[in-house]
């Protein structure tokens, strides 16, 4: 996640303090580590996608065993392969492992392995639905991280994002090809266990069958729906479980609660429930927007991650140090949560759309504040998000649908799409209205939930509500770089009560078409407030009529935070009025947020 994003919007919360639940005050700042780090494999242009073409995994059902010390693993991954007749060969991405054997339907075959796959030959005769086991071990190098120190103890986490299962799981390893997944983690008595699904059984192994001198157990777990590689993650280390008990009732599939839970390390136990005091209620909230929960359950689980948070599907793992510091807050959990929607039940299928992911949980986490905290409080958030994408070379430079980004998932991570994505999403509200807004991204859940999705399958849920094309919008804000950068310069015709605006924009980007909403104020505190729709020209002007109101005294432009881009106005105007003595002087105040204008009428000045 975004951590400058995050420290701002855990601001806002902070500043509605008096809306947040007693267990959860003065636990809302953040100092979470980003998703940065570059992953050590990195991916051509040719491999975008389709990753495998004719290759589609059904299902995963891997048997790991952890060691009580060490870090050396070993696995049997059994995979369900669909493929074309013309596929003779299945390329399985592994680095590090090494390969013991590979059976196909159970009878063991030949097999070759590269520094970075282990490539299987199929036959014609094992037929269009595959079963190959692979059969490993190893240190894995990544992936899985494992740790041993005095404080935790031994411990391992999975920390596959983007393509880092490869580094201690056989698969497909892209978005596009999501798969079901079933574990069977061995690891000793002592040690809690967590993982994707449902917990399906806990068997312990007999008193004498001892691994390094210790007693073994066998936890099994089964996610039924299917979820991309990056996705699929363990857990293991001496942890204690806190039940939040069943939340969000009436949230999940058919009405269903959803039990939550947090999983902490002992020493940081009395950090709970903190910021998870509202979990329920985010799942609620976001149910009520895009439909429901897709799973059964979620915990929420103290990591190795790297990251400040990672959305694995129903356990979210949280980096260890943002439970130490206490430093975990409200829009953090509101965001990784966002992803169970947005990411994890509807994935990318390619790289370039990961907005579709990371713009939609930045959103919704704003969204949420509005709800709990207000509408001055999502305001503030958007207008932090909006200096953000401003302030960030990454905007100027590319476009939030970056194919050339994504040959390095990794440089996607960034302000267009986290901070441009939310923004383009809440101009796009305002666009369609609620009505439509809301009700395509519940059409776009059930239309794509345990699927794949790309930016045009978005676009064209929400041209259905919309009733009308958003080529030019999609391709204004999502396929090219920048923001709007508008000047503006009035005059008021009293004669015909009008403003006429001279709107230029500047020649860093191409010009943009956007709305502008105007509050126009007399000197009697009456208000009129005017849109007018600004052409993608250089240069235009525009009479705007201007009803209910005397003279302006002051004019507020963009009030509602709908406007991606800088809006200049000058300092001061000679002659603003049509027919006004010489002296009359446009002033302006404010920020990039709320521009007020003010009049300065007869030398006395008007609020």
């Amino acid at each position: 996640m975004n951590c400058q994003l995050l420290r701002l919007l855990a601001a806002v919360v902070l500043l509605a303090a008096n809306a947040l639940p007693t267990a959860a005050q003065g636990r809302a700042t953040l100092d979470p580590a980003p998703k940065t780090g570059g992953t050590l494999v990195e991916i051509g242009p040719a491999n975008l996608f389709p990753y495998r073409p004719g290759v589609d995994v059904e299902h995963y059902d891997v048997a790991i065993a952890l060691p009580a010390t060490g870090t050396v693993i070993s696995a049997t991954s059994t995979i369900t392969v669909r493929r074309q007749s013309t596929i003779d060969t299945l390329r399985l991405d592994l680095i590090g492992m090494i390969v013991d054997g590979v059976t196909v339907a159970r009878q063991r075959r030949a097999f070759r392995r590269d520094s970075t796959h282990v490539l299987v030959p199929l036959r014609t005769a094992d037929g269009v639905r595959v079963r190959i086991a692979i059969r490993y071990h190893g240190s894995p190098s990544d992936g899985l991280i494992i740790r041993e120190d005095s404080t935790r103890g031994w411990s391992a986490f999975g920390d596959n994002w983007p393509n880092r299962a490869r580094f201690w799981l056989p698969t497909v390893d892209h978005p596009s090809d999501k798969a079901t997944i079933t574990w069977a983690v061995s690891a000793p008595v002592a040690r809690s266990v967590i993982a994707n699904g449902d917990r399906v059984s806990r068997t312990l192994a007999p008193p004498g069958a001892r691994a390094d001198g210790v007693r073994m157990a066998t936890t099994r777990f089964s996610m039924r729906q299917p979820i991309p590689t990056y996705l699929m993650v363990i857990g293991v280390a001496v942890m204690r479980e806190h039940a939040l008990g069943n939340t969000a009732c009436g949230a999940g599939e058919r009405g269903a609660c959803i039990p939550q839970s947090v999983w902490t390390f002992p020493a940081e136990s009395g950090f709970v429930p903190g910021p998870f005091a509202e979990a329920g209620r985010i799942v609620r909230t976001f149910a009520k927007l895009a439909g429901p929960y897709a799973y059964t359950r979620l915990a929420h689980v103290q990591s190795a991650t790297r990251f400040g948070g990672m959305e694995n599907a129903t356990a979210i793992f949280y980096s260890d140090n943002a439970f130490r510091n206490r430093s975990l807050g409200v829009p953090l959990v509101a965001h990784e949560t966002a992803h169970q929607w947005f990411g994890d039940a509807v994935t990318p299928r390619r790289w370039p759309d990961l907005w579709l992911s990371e713009g939609f949980a930045s959103y919704l986490t704003p969204l949420y504040l509005r709800t709990t905290r207000g509408d001055s409080a999502f305001l503030t958030a958007m207008r932090a998000i909006r200096e953000e994408i401003i302030a960030a070379p990454v905007v100027e430079q590319r476009p939030v649908v970056d194919s050339v980004g994504a040959e390095t998932p990794t440089a996607l991570l960034n302000a267009n799409s986290y901070q441009k994505g939310a923004f383009v999403l809440h101009m796009l509200r305002a666009e369609v209205g609620d009505s439509a807004f809301f009700r395509a991204l519940r059409d776009y859940q059930a239309r794509y939930r345990n699927a794949t999705a790309t930016t045009d399958d978005f676009r064209r849920i929400v041209e259905r509500r919309h009733g009308a094309s958003l080529d030019a919008f999609f391709a204004q804000w999502l396929h090219r770089p920048g923001w709007a950068e508008l000047g503006v310069r009035w005059r008021w015709d009293a004669s015909a009560s009008t403003l006429r605006l001279t709107v230029s924009q500047g020649t860093r980007f191409a010009p943009f078409a956007v709305p502008l909403t105007l509050v126009v104020r007399d000197a009697d505190g009456r208000e009129s407030v005017v849109r007018v729709n600004i052409a993608a020209q250089l240069q235009q002007e525009l009479t705007v009529p201007v009803r209910g109101i005397r003279t302006p005294t002051a004019i507020g432009v963009d009030p509602d935070v709908l406007l991606l881009g800088r809006i200049k106005l000058p300092e001061t105007i000679a002659n603003c009025c049509f027919g006004g003595p010489k002296r009359n002087i446009l002033y302006m105040t404010g920020t990039t947020s709320l521009y007020a204008v003010r009049l300065k009428v007869n030398g006395a000045k008007t609020y």
